[in-house]
């Protein structure tokens, strides 16, 4: 089986990958799910509980889980938009950058601070912060211009983004992980063309590809961490404050995420999904404590536990 890789949005970008994938422009794509809340409304209720979980491999196997033997709306929302979507991967955890100590919940009160996401933006506003919808292609220029004053990515994002030109100070608080997102995202015209064998060669590798993906942004915080001396970064550990302010706000976020899975997704009963899901966290961290160091490991075990037992003929269908 031979592909063909166009990158950098070269056929399709993210607002358009989806629409394109249905047409068959592409074969596989990647589908950042959050922008299509409407079409996706259970990827969405996924992407609010974000802050769950912060060991991207685990996260990642607990995502794919939960799609493929617990969320038969998730399954249904990727065939009704002409999609098989092979498993879910994570970035790596969240931290607060910019150029000052951000380390205490009081110098984020008034802070603009630039969000991934909704789940985000609602913690930026209970610690009293303005969030700002800043896409990440322009979020070096709205930082450098001083249209924000933070920026909330992955510790990789001073290396991929150059943030480290312009910022130098990361507090580690470890925001959960962006998670809803099919990294590999296949058309249902060319799954379709498919022999159940080419099917399971695809399954199997993204068993590999989802879990190296995970994997590929620890790498990228490994990274920064190689160069902070040359660049000057320092790192500042959350103060007690902080971290119990991302403790209220999980308690308190619960029942709005409940209303907006019931009034915006209609999804009819969510709790049990969102219990699930914090389990399956729970869980795939604890599979993979012992083997967390060995990436084919890993992906073994999502095959072994996950994928392999997916009818491939079944799906899609």
């Amino acid at each position: 089986m031979t592909y063909k890789l166009y990158s950098g949005g070269a056929i399709l970008g993210g607002k358009n990958m989806v629409e394109g994938l249905r047409n068959g422009v592409a074969d596989i794509g990647q589908i950042v799910f959050g922008y299509y809340p409407a079409e996706f409304p259970y990827a969405n209720l996924i992407a609010d509980m974000a802050i769950y979980g912060n060991f991207p491999p685990a996260v990642s196997a607990a995502m794919t889980e939960f799609n493929f033997m617990h969320c038969g709306g998730c399954l249904e929302d990727y065939k009704r938009n002409g999609l098989v979507v092979l498993g879910t991967t994570s970035t790596s955890a969240y931290q607060l950058i910019g150029n000052e100590d951000l380390s205490d919940v009081e110098t984020l009160k008034g802070l603009k601070i630039r969000t991934p996401g909704a789940l985000w933006a609602r913690w930026v506003r209970h610690v009293g912060g303005v969030p700002i919808a800043t896409s990440a292609s322009e979020m070096y220029e709205a930082f450098s211009r001083g249209q924000i004053d933070a920026v909330m990515q992955p510790i990789g994002a001073m290396r991929s983004h150059s943030l480290w030109d312009i910022s130098n100070k990361i507090t580690e608080i470890n925001l959960g992980t962006y998670r809803s997102w099919g990294v590999f995202s296949v058309s249902r015209l060319h799954w379709a063309k498919l022999t159940e064998a080419q099917r399971k060669i695809l399954m199997k590798n993204a068993s590999i590809g989802l879990i190296g993906t995970a994997r590929g942004y620890m790498k990228g915080d490994d990274l920064v961490r190689e160069e902070a001396d040359k660049k000057n970064l320092e790192f500042f550990a959350p103060s007690e404050g902080l971290k119990a302010s991302v403790t209220d706000f999980l308690k308190s976020d619960r029942a709005q995420v409940i209303e907006m899975a019931k009034d915006k997704y209609k999804i009819a009963d969510p709790e049990p999904l969102m219990d699930t899901l914090i389990d399956l966290i729970e869980k795939w961290h604890g599979k993979y404590e012992p083997i967390q160091g060995d990436d084919m490991a890993m992906a073994n075990m999502l095959w072994d536990e996950v994928l392999s037992k997916v009818d491939v003929m079944a799906l899609g269908q």
